[in-house]
């Protein structure tokens, strides 16, 4: 197994010592930069009682550059793409080296509770969450319900 940086083991401790509440973030075996991610739903959001599920890869630059994190469970949000890529400031230009994982990891599901149609990855869904907030709720909820629901 190739040596980790201390920081990435650090973090990695602290993330299964101390979960962030409705984050799971739980390393591969064979490859400690890959993890494999399940954040909860935000209560009140549409996206409540779901169970989102992401891969999160940290770069060999890692802590000078950002996490890599994609949602593999599909969701309609304005801020995540088809391919499950999100729009977030601090996984682009925002990323700090002060920031760690589980804060990349709370910003996501502050994402999920606080659609951004403003800034959006989606179009189509972000024109829908302006022009129809209500249908563009439901159609969160029932993907929710659809693709995020434990035991599918």
């Amino acid at each position: 197994m190739s040596s980790l940086p201390k920081r990435i083991i650090k973090e990695t401790e602290r993330l299964v010592s101390d979960p962030v509440p409705g984050i799971s973030a739980i390393p591969h075996d064979d490859n400690l930069r890959y993890f494999d991610v399940a954040i909860q739903g935000p209560s009140g959001s549409p996206y409540e009682d779901g169970t989102f599920k992401l891969e999160l890869y940290l770069p060999d630059d890692y802590p000078m550059c950002a996490p890599k994190v994609r949602f593999l469970t599909k969701i309609y949000h304005p801020n995540i793409d088809k391919l499950g890529r999100i729009c977030l400031d601090v996984l682009k230009n925002n990323w700090s080296p002060a920031l760690q994982i589980r804060t990349i990891l709370l910003s996501i599901q502050a994402l999920l509770g606080a659609p951004n149609p403003d800034d959006p990855l989606a179009n189509e869904v972000a024109e829908e969450w302006k022009s129809n907030e209500a249908l563009a709720i439901a159609t969160a909820k029932s993907w929710t319900e659809q693709f995020a629901k434990e035991g599918d």
